[in-house]
Formats: structure tokens, sequence, C-alpha cells
């Protein structure tokens, strides 16, 4: 099989692999509603994060960082004498069939989750994993999910860049390339955010309850949504003087 042939067969089957959206899995099959339906809309990890809570979320965002990175190391395997150009060829055709699936009319999430599994897989993937962590505790404190993304993924693009430049791996102008061009297709994906954040208007995720309301049903607290609670109006109390005090 030559060159040209192992990368049409790399496109077409990342992509195939790519349009596999595991919050409208996750959604039907454990809260049987479809997630496009509820919400923000977006079958993506955050909006699984604001209609289920934690738990689905984190189930979500961890299926589809081992779908990415998987499916990028197993070729990256297989086919050794392309090893790093391939992977990132791989994780752009991956994240083209998450953003664009052909089975939804193209209308498929943001990427966000399949392009950090791209960097958690990679040769760099200490670095991604260290970075995680720092996000996940800034995202304790910065209400907008999406700002912690772009943070995430902005920094291991530069991280990457640098890796394959200064380690002068094959082909690091096309994985630069390649990088960048994800980078660039992931703000795209996230401009109608970044417009309300601009007019301040951007919807905001209380990451902090979400966590504890998860801690607690794993306890067996029982959670009390105070918004749900019905408040009635106090009875006012009248109490009848005795007819001896009048008198």
């Amino acid at each position: 099989m030559n060159t040209v042939s192992i990368f049409c067969l790399v496109a077409v089957i990342s992509y195939l692999v790519g349009t596999i959206n595991f919050s409208k899995i996750f959604s039907w099959y454990f809260r049987h509603r479809d997630i496009t339906k509820i919400g923000s809309g977006n079958p993506g990890t955050m909006n699984m994060l604001r209609s289920y809570g934690f738990g689905l979320a984190i189930f979500t965002f961890t299926a589809e960082v081992v779908k990415a990175g998987l499916t990028c190391l197993i070729f990256k395997t297989i086919f050794p004498q392309t090893a790093d150009i391939i992977y990132y060829f791989a994780g752009a055709f991956i994240l083209l069939g998450y953003n664009f699936p052909i089975w939804s009319n193209f209308k498929g999430g943001k990427g966000v989750a399949c392009f950090a599994g791209i960097f958690l897989f990679s040769s760099i993937w200490y670095v991604a994993l260290i970075w995680f962590v720092v996000c996940f505790i800034l995202f304790l404190f910065i209400e907008y999910p999406f700002v912690i993304s772009l943070i995430y993924l902005g920094a291991l693009s530069i991280a990457t860049t640098l890796y394959v430049w200064l380690l002068s791996v094959p082909y690091a102008w096309a994985i630069t390339l390649i990088i960048w061009l994800l980078m660039i297709l992931t703000l795209v994906r996230h401009r109608s955010n970044i417009k309300r954040l601009l007019n301040h208007c951007e919807n905001k995720i209380d990451f902090k309850r979400k966590l504890r309301e998860f801690f607690k049903k794993k306890s067996g607290e029982e959670i009390i949504n105070e918004e749900e609670v019905k408040q009635e109006p106090e009875k006012e109390i009248v109490v009848e003087e005795d007819k001896e005090d009048k008198q």
C-alpha cells in the first residue's frame, strides 16, 4: 500500500470514528433524552454537565478523549514510517467527523474533548496531563467553561509546536499546520460563546456546585434544589384574647 492510499484510508476511518458522539449515546442510554433538544442543544461535554451534572459529563469527556487519542495511537503504531504526521493527520479527521458528522446533517459538537484526547495520547502526554489538572483547578474559579477549554487547547498547541521543532520531528511543518488549523476551527466553533462573553451575557457554570451535588449523590445524601421548593406565605397567627381580660 502506497503512502497516498494509507493517508486516504486513515482519513476515512478517522472521520467515521469521529462521528461517534458519546454525549448523544450516554444521554439517550442513561436518561432516555436527546441531548440536542435540551440545555444549549450542543451535543458535547459541557451541555452534559449543565443538563445532567458532573458524573455523566466526566464519563462523556473520558470516552471522547480515549476515542480520539487511542485511534490516533493505533494508526501511529500500524504505520511507524509516518508515525507523528499520521498521528495528527488522523486526529484532524476525527475532529472533522465530530464537528461535522454526515449522519446528523453535518451538525455536531465543538470538539474540545476530541482535541484534548489528541494531546493526552501524544508524545507530550505528561504535559497535557499536568496542564489538565491545572485547568481543572482553574475551572473552580472561572465559571466560563469555553474559556478554560481554549486556555487548555491553546497552551498545548504552543507546547506541541515547540516540541516538534526543537526535537526536529519529521514533517514538523505539517504537524504545526494541522495543530493550528484545528485550533482555528475550535475558535470558530466557539464564536458564539466569544461574542456572548464580549456582550457580558455568556452562560456560566457553577462547577463547585456541580461537584458538591455529585459527591453528595455518591454519599447518599439527599439533594434539595432550593429553586424547586415552593415557598408558601406564612400564615398570620391570630391570638384570641380572653373574654375575661377584655372585661
